[in-house]
């Protein structure tokens, strides 16, 4: 029986397998081929902040956050010491958009808890970015936003947080944007600026290294590590027309005619008192920038104890290697075996990291320049 199932199956004919076409792939209709930037060939040169994404921004920086937790310190060198500028909470989160013919739009945004630097598959972020797309929500992360206070600068926090967002879903082009929500505060401006890595940042940020060689061979300073960008806060035409159709109703014909009193806008300009600010604000702005040259002098101790540590170890190699081919120089004349050479020195050799030094570098720097205009500023308030 199964002889003869078997010479009925070797007489029918083989079937044939018909190919299986690919699946069609999605084409990008004309009119939308100069804009999309599919290959990213083009980099960012603009920042356009939907409004719904900057008053999350700000709301997000005034709000009252936890301290700074233990592992945004690095644990190759010493702690450093309690300041008042290290103790402040910065809030961070990630943009969301996309990019059109070189402009990056950020749609929307969302907060991260305090000590999140990555994207990865178990992070607070990883996890929230499902819930967008399940909303129609624009769900890809193209940048970082960061506050500050009274014009400080970048964190290495952020920096690394920037560059997961690259690695992750950016095409390499990810963007920063800077709240200083101390300035709102104090003199009721809003400053918000956007920044992207530079090229020598992304650079030494692939080979993985931030120590003096990559510094030097990618001339990364304070001053060029990140790129500005012009930024406007867009709104939406439905607003933007609700806008426009509010006025100040008259309470009386006299008042017809538009005055400081009775403006004939929606939002008059305020028209504030010319009051020396320096009492007030000039002591945080040298309060911070003495913290911030605190933290400078910590860091660039501890920079100082480990090069001088590698330098200890790379010398008891070296002395080590000298002793073996002298001892084996003795032995090949005696006649004896020879002993194994004084393998590469693997551990503690590596150098450390600048990131954190060029970070308080800027800082430094944008809490002086932050204290000279406003001392600037109540100096011209004085003699007005």
């Amino acid at each position: 029986m199964t002889s003869m199932a078997a010479a009925l199956a070797a007489s029918l004919p083989a079937p044939v397998v018909e190919p299986v076409a690919p699946p069609p792939q999605a084409k990008i209709p004309t009119r939308m081929e100069g804009f999309l930037d599919v290959e990213a060939a083009r980099d960012v040169d603009a920042v356009q902040l939907s409004s719904l994404a900057f008053l999350k921004i700000l709301k997000h920086s005034t709000d009252v956050l936890p301290p700074p937790p233990a592992q945004l310190q690095q644990t190759d060198r010493n702690a450093p010491p309690p300041t008042a500028l290290s103790a402040r909470p910065d809030a961070t989160g990630v943009l969301l958009g996309l990019d059109l013919d070189g402009v990056m739009e950020v749609e929307d945004c969302f907060a991260l808890p305090a000590g999140e630097t990555s994207l990865s598959g178990k992070s607070y972020a990883a996890s929230i970015l499902p819930f967008f797309s399940d909303v129609n929500t624009p769900d890809t992360p193209v940048g970082v936003y960061l506050s500050t206070h009274n014009g400080g600068f970048v964190t290495r926090a952020a920096v690394e947080l920037v560059l997961a967002v690259e690695r992750a879903g950016a095409r390499g082009r990810a963007v920063l944007v800077v709240h200083d929500a101390a300035r709102a505060d104090a003199s009721g401006d809003v400053s918000v600026k956007a920044y992207r890595l530079s090229e020598g940042a992304r650079e030494a940020a692939k080979g993985g290294k931030w120590d003096n060689a990559a510094l030097v061979e990618n001339k990364l300073t304070a001053a060029t590590l990140l790129s500005p960008l012009p930024l406007t806060v867009s709104s939406p035409s439905t607003i933007r027309a609700l806008l426009s159709t509010l006025t100040t109703p008259a309470s009386s014909a006299a008042a017809a005619v538009p005055s400081l009193a009775s403006p004939a806008v929606a939002l008059p300009p305020a028209f504030q008192a010319l009051v020396n600010p320096l009492p007030h604000s000039l002591p945080a702005y040298l309060g911070d920038t003495l913290d911030a040259l605190t933290l400078h002098a910590h860091e660039a101790n501890n920079l100082a104890f480990m090069t001088r540590q590698i330098g200890r170890e790379r010398a008891r190699h070296d002395a080590a290697a000298r002793e073996r081919d002298e001892e084996n120089a003795r032995r090949r004349k005696q006649g004896l075996a020879e002993l194994a050479p004084v393998g590469e020195l693997r551990g503690g050799t590596k150098e450390p990291s600048r990131l954190e030094m060029l970070c308080l570098q800027g800082q430094v720097d944008g809490l002086a320049k932050s204290m000279g205009a406003e001392a600037g500023k109540g100096l011209v308030r004085c003699y007005l």
